[in-house]
């Protein structure tokens, strides 16, 4: 084939799709009711499927706010029948504190793929659901944080547009709001690999510090230590605040742990427990935040000793990461 033959063949390719284009626009102008700028922009908002968002249009006569609530009614129901039952393995966590640092939310989003988790529409859904959930009372249900509003629409209804969207399974596992307990209390949180430089990542922590007598630390000096405390208490993963906080049961049952470790021994029963009571530090020290060393500040001084010499107190704290 010569250099002409080929040259008009491409052309010829190139005209009959330019017609097919212009043939399917004039029959999303004329017959289907609705204009190639309404379903563009439709596509945007939702990120809905092109069908979906075509048959959204064709029953609201082109009307693009009245597409919208046919996608959230419609779209809704039939793109979580076909992922209803499909297991979430992956998410984020959204942290919320709030500007006066008087109260913050954490929560647990998930998701089946990473693709999906790291997008920039579940990241959107998974932020204001932990803006919702500050809005909330503390120990209010399920039901209450799907009522919650973000930006004046419900967790409920910007669920619905995100499946509309991801067309994935989503949940909300866990949603969390916190109250200060203490008078000069702020609560302090950092996100582990945010994600788009959003509150959102892949574990998160929050924790509440006050001055250990009143007046005695700045806020700005209460906001550092306890940012620092936080990034700690991701890396070190704590499970209680302080030896005092460990179940009895759990308690009973490391320490049989301990003694059996130890198998038969003639020293006098005291002197056993003596042992099994220094080991039990060891214990503290993997699972109590207090005890523990402090990863983020230099030579790492135990948690509680940093906290004495600095006049701060830890009133509560916790983790959260997408394998809770």
């Amino acid at each position: 084939m010569s250099t002409t033959q080929r040259c008009s063949s491409i052309l010829l390719r190139y005209a009959s799709r330019t017609k097919s284009l212009y043939r399917f626009q004039q029959r999303c102008n004329f017959s289907a009711g609705f204009s190639m700028e309404a379903l563009k922009e439709l596509r945007t908002l939702t990120g809905a499927p092109i069908v979906e968002c075509k048959k959204a249009l064709q029953s609201t006569d082109g009307q693009v706010p009245s597409a919208l609530d046919w996608l959230r009614e419609h779209g809704a129901a039939k793109a979580t029948s076909k992922v209803q039952g499909r297991e979430t393995t992956q998410g984020l966590i959204g942290l919320q504190v709030a500007p006066d640092g008087k109260s913050a939310s954490l929560v647990q989003v998930a998701c089946e793929t990473d693709f999906a988790a790291l997008s920039a529409r579940f990241v959107d859904f998974v932020t204001k659901v932990a803006d919702a959930t500050g809005t909330l009372s503390i120990g209010a249900s399920s039901e209450d944080m799907f009522e919650a509003e973000s930006g004046g629409e419900s967790v409920k209804r910007l669920l619905d547009e995100a499946v509309v969207a991801i067309r994935e399974n989503i949940s909300v596992k866990q949603a969390i709001k916190f109250e200060a307990t203490e008078a000069e209390g702020i609560f302090v949180g950092y996100v582990h690999n945010r994600v788009d430089g959003k509150d959102a990542g892949f574990a998160a922590a929050v924790v509440e510090v006050a001055p250990s007598k009143p007046g005695s630390v700045s806020r700005e000096k209460l906001q550092e230590i306890g940012k620092r405390l936080a990034m700690h208490v991701v890396a070190a993963r704590p499970t209680y605040l302080s030896s005092d906080d460990i179940p009895q049961d759990e308690l009973t049952k490391e320490k049989d742990i301990l003694r059996n470790q130890m198998g038969d021994s003639d020293k006098p029963p005291e002197i056993l427990e003596k042992i099994v009571n220094g080991r039990l530090h060891k214990y503290y020290e993997q699972f109590c935040l207090l005890e523990q060393a402090h990863m983020i500040e230099e030579s790492n001084p135990k948690v509680k000793g940093f906290l004495k010499d600095s006049s701060v107190v830890v009133k509560q704290f916790k983790l959260m990461t997408t394998g809770n």
